[in-house]
C-alpha cells in the first residue's frame, strides 16, 4: 500500500458518470399539456386520468402568455401558442369513461 502511494497508483475506487439529463418535455404537445396542467387550464380526471378542459379563459390566457415568453426549445412563439391550441382542441370537458 505504502509503495502504491509512493508509486502515484490510485486504488479508489472512480464514481460511474451520471447519465445524462433528459429535456423535461421531449415533445412540443407533452410541453403544452404541462404548461396547460401547471396554468390549472386542465386537469385530469381522478378516476380515470383523462385530461378534461376546466373552461377557464384566464388560465387559457396565461398559458398563452409563458408560450409567448418561454416557447418551447427550438420552437417560436407562435408554435408554441399554436401547440397550446391543438392541445385545448383536443380535450374535452368532461371524462369519457364518466359519462
Amino acid at each position: 500500500m505504502i509503495r502504491d502511494a509512493i508509486m502515484g497508483f490510485n486504488l479508489k475506487q472512480k464514481d460511474p458518470p451520471a447519465p445524462a439529463r433528459r429535456p423535461a418535455y421531449r415533445t412540443l404537445p407533452g410541453w403544452a399539456l404541462g404548461l396547460l396542467l401547471e396554468e390549472h387550464a386542465v386537469r385530469e380526471c381522478p378516476e380515470h386520468g383523462h385530461m378534461r378542459d376546466r373552461t377557464d379563459p384566464e388560465a387559457w390566457n396565461r398559458a398563452r402568455e409563458v408560450a409567448r415568453q418561454h416557447p418551447f426549445p427550438g420552437t417560436s412563439a407562435d408554435a408554441s401558442i399554436a401547440a397550446i391550441d391543438d392541445v385545448l382542441r383536443s380535450i374535452g370537458n368532461t371524462c369519457p369513461e364518466c359519462d
